[in-house]
C-alpha cells in the first residue's frame, strides 16, 4: 500500500527504517578517515595515562602533616628510574608529565609553596592527591573508546593517534546520482532565455551533500518524455546506490518521472507529504537502489534534502547518530500557518530568539528566504497561529547530526 500525503515525521521514519546499511567496509589510514563512519568499536590499546604522572611543575611528596619537606631528587619528564624510598618529611622536585615515584600521592606547584630553597620547601595546606594524574584514570586498556558508527572527527582521530592506532575500518558511503527533470532547464554555464530556468536543484543539493561529507555525481537533465525517462532511470540503477531527482512527480500531464520509476520496479514508501513547502516528495526502493524524488521548486527541494535526505544517507552509511541536533528558542512575533499541514519554516536564530522570515509569506520558488535564514522550525499540523513568546524547537543550518532519536516527533 502506497501512503499518500502522510505527515513529515512519518515520511522521515519510513526513510530511516528502510535505510539498510551498505555493509561494505574498508581499512584506511587515519588521515583518510576524517568525516567517515567507524565500522567497528575501537578499544584502548593501553591505559591513559599510561603511568601516574605530575600535572604541574612542582614538588611531589607523600601526604602528611609535615609542612617542611627536604628536596632529595629532581625528576624530569621522560626520566626512567628504579623505585626508591622517600620519607614522610622528604619530597622530589618534579616536572609536568614526569612519572611520580611509587608511594608519593600529591604534587604542589612551585608557585603555591610558602618558601623554596635548594634544600627544602615549606608548604601550606593542600588537598591529598592534588595535581597527580593516576594511571588509567581517563580510561583503561581494553575499554571501548569510540563506538562503531561514530562520525570520525579531528577529535576522535586525536584519540586514535594517542593509542598508536593509525589504520581503522570504516563503512563506505553510498554512490549517489543527482538529476533534474524539465525541458525548460538549462545548466548554469548555458545561456537561458526568459522562458527557461537554470538547473538550481542539482547543484544546490550536491553542495548540501558535500557540506555533510557525501559525494554525488550530477548526471544531467531528463527530458519530459516517459520513454526517455524510463530508459534513463534503467541505465542509472545499475550504477548507483542512491538516486536523487527533483521535479516531475507531482500530478501534471508532463510529470512522467513517477511512472518511469514504477516501470523500473520502484516500491514507494510514500508519494506526497502533507507539508508546506514540499508536498510533491516521494521515496522508495528500486531493486537495491534508494530513491528520493524531491520537489521541483528550489526552496522546498533544498529543505527536504536537508531534513529527509541527509539523515537517511547517514543511517545508510552506518552512522550511529543521524538526526539533526536542535536548540530551543523563543519566538519573536506572531505568524499564521495552515492548521491542516505540517510546516518547515525558515527564520533567523539570534541570542536565544527566533524570527520567522517575512512573516512566513514567502514562496517555495524563492531563494532569498534560504539565504537570509540560518535555521528552520518543523511544526506539526493543528495550529493556526504561532504566537510570540512560544518556545520552539530550532534546527540550525550549521547543526551537527548527532542525535539518534527522532527529534521531529
Amino acid at each position: 500500500m502506497i501512503l499518500d500525503n502522510i505527515s513529515f515525521s512519518k515520511a522521515l521514519k519510513l526513510c530511516i527504517q528502510s535505510a539498510s546499511r551498505i555493509n561494505i567496509k574498508k581499512r584506511v589510514f587515519v588521515y583518510d578517515a576524517l568525516n567517515e563512519f567507524l565500522a567497528s568499536d575501537i578499544k584502548a590499546t593501553r591505559n591513559s595515562p599510561t603511568f601516574t604522572n605530575s600535572a604541574m611543575d612542582g614538588f611531589a611528596f607523600k601526604y602528611s602533616n609535615n609542612k617542611k619537606l627536604k628536596i632529595v631528587k629532581t625528576i624530569y619528564a621522560g626520566d626512567k628510574y628504579d623505585d626508591f624510598e622517600i620519607k614522610d618529611d622528604e619530597c622530589v622536585r618534579i616536572m609536568t608529565g614526569a612519572r611520580v615515584p611509587k608511594g608519593l600521592d600529591t604534587v604542589i606547584p612551585i608557585e603555591k609553596c610558602i618558601k623554596v630553597t635548594d634544600e627544602y620547601i615549606e608548604i601550606p595546606e593542600i588537598k591529598k592527591g592534588a595535581n597527580v594524574r593516576i594511571k588509567g584514570e581517563e580510561f583503561k586498556k581494553e575499554e571501548v573508546l569510540i563506538q562503531k558508527g561514530k562520525h570520525l572527527t579531528p577529535e576522535t582521530i586525536a584519540m586514535l593517534v594517542s593509542q598508536g592506532i593509525v589504520n581503522v575500518e570504516i563503512f563506505t558511503k553510498p554512490k549517489i546520482a543527482i538529476l533534474s527533470t524539465g525541458n525548460e532547464l538549462k545548466e548554469p554555464w548555458e545561456e537561458a532565455d526568459e522562458d527557461e530556468v537554470y538547473n538550481i536543484n542539482s547543484h544546490s543539493i550536491k553542495m548540501l551533500l558535500k557540506k555533510h561529507n557525501f559525494e554525488a555525481d550530477i548526471i544531467g537533465i531528463i527530458p519530459d518524455s516517459l520513454e526517455k525517462t524510463i530508459e534513463f532511470i534503467s541505465n542509472l540503477k545499475t550504477k548507483y546506490d542512491v538516486i536523487i531527482t527533483s521535479g516531475g512527480i507531482s500530478f501534471g500531464d508532463a510529470d512522467f518521472l513517477y511512472d518511469a520509476y514504477l516501470k523500473n520496479g520502484l516500491k514507494p514508501f510514500f508519494h506526497g507529504i502533507m507539508v508546506k513547502p514540499g508536498r510533491p516528495t516521494m521515496a522508495g526502493i528500486m531493486d537495491n537502489v534508494f530513491v528520493f524524488a524531491l520537489p521541483g521548486n528550489p526552496l522546498s527541494s533544498y529543505i527536504n534534502a536537508f531534513t529527509l535526505v541527509i539523515p537517511t544517507l547517514r543511517k545508510m552509511s552506518g552512522a550511529i547518530n543521524y538526526y539533526p541536533n536542535f536548540v530551543y528558542a523563543k519566538n519573536r512575533s506572531d505568524f499564521k500557518v495552515n492548521s491542516k499541514k505540517d510546516h518547515t519554516i525558515l527564520g533567523k536564530l539570534q541570542k536565544g530568539e527566533w524570527e520567522v522570515y517575512d512573516s512566513y509569506k514567502y514562496g517555495s520558488g524563492m531563494l532569498t528566504p534560504l539565504i537570509n535564514s540560518n535555521s528552520l522550525v518543523l511544526l506539526d499540523k493543528g495550529k493556526e497561529i504561532v504566537k510570540k513568546g512560544e518556545i520552539l524547537k530550532i534546527i540550525p543550518f550549521n547543526t551537527d547530526f548527532s542525535k539518534n532519536e527522532d527529534i521531529f516527533n
